[in-house]
């Protein structure tokens, strides 16, 4: 008997019956009590220093925080609205984003000065290495 059909065939069916992965954008509900959540644990918001922006993030990781920032531009783009405020101003969405990554950028600054990179970085960045 051949069993290599029937081992193709019992692949196939599995293959299938595997649950996929299907990519939606969260719900606009999820957005705004996540927005108003994390918001709320930035001291001095809606306008903090870099210092409070700093201090409402230093429980998060760099891996937290870039997921937070990939949420937040899921939900931009699901729901426009939440991207809208008056003109000339950042929306909180925005806003929350920009603090998310000036704290990434701080602690990439902070890396370098700690491992004595600043200087071989801007040495390379002035032969044009970029």
């Amino acid at each position: 008997m051949n069993t290599k059909p029937l081992i193709v065939s019992v692949f196939a069916l599995a293959t299938f019956a595997v649950p996929q992965e299907i990519a939606h954008a969260p719900a606009l509900q999820s957005c705004t009590a996540d927005l108003n959540l994390w918001t709320s644990q930035i001291p001095g918001w809606p306008i903090p220093t870099p210092e409070q922006g700093q201090e409402g993030t230093k429980s998060l990781t760099v891996h937290e925080i870039t997921n937070r920032i990939s949420y937040l531009s899921d939900c931009a783009q699901a729901y426009p609205v939440l991207n809208k405020n008056r003109t000339g101003e950042l929306s909180a969405l925005s806003s929350l984003t920009l603090v998310y990554e000036s704290e990434i950028q701080m602690r990439l600054f902070h890396f370098l000065g700690r491992h004595g990179l600043a200087d071989k970085f801007t040495e390379e960045d002035e032969t044009g290495k970029r």
